[in-house]
């Protein structure tokens, strides 16, 4: 007889796993809420200046944010080239979630 299998819960899945891994590296949690409170999108130099951000960690935390379908990237054909981030959909909706993980950490005394 097989051995039934039980289907893992959303979180121990790969993709799960994957954005709790993203939020808990450096600077993601800050970049998320630059990205909430602004209306319009921002550029690349404006992110590291208000954020005090090396470039290579702002790189690859918007690369990462792009991958995973949470902020868009749009390139302009302009000279020099110009390149604007904003938070998508899915990151907008992002933005209740973590505000009640936040509320419960105040809550419980974190």
């Amino acid at each position: 007889m097989q051995p039934v299998l039980e289907e893992q819960p959303t979180c121990l899945k790969s993709a799960g796993k994957n954005i709790v891994d993203l939020l808990g590296k450096s600077y993601v949690l800050e970049l998320l809420y630059f990205l909430f409170n602004h209306d319009k999108p921002v550029r690349f130099n404006e992110l590291k200046h208000k954020l005090s951000i090396t470039a290579t960690t702002l790189s690859r935390r918007l690369e990462e944010f792009v991958h995973s379908g949470l902020v868009t990237r749009e390139v302009f054909a302009e000279v020099p080239a110009r390149v604007e981030y904003s938070l998508s959909k899915k990151g907008e909706s992002l933005g209740p979630v973590l505000g009640h993980l936040f509320e419960w950490v105040e809550n419980n005394k974190f």
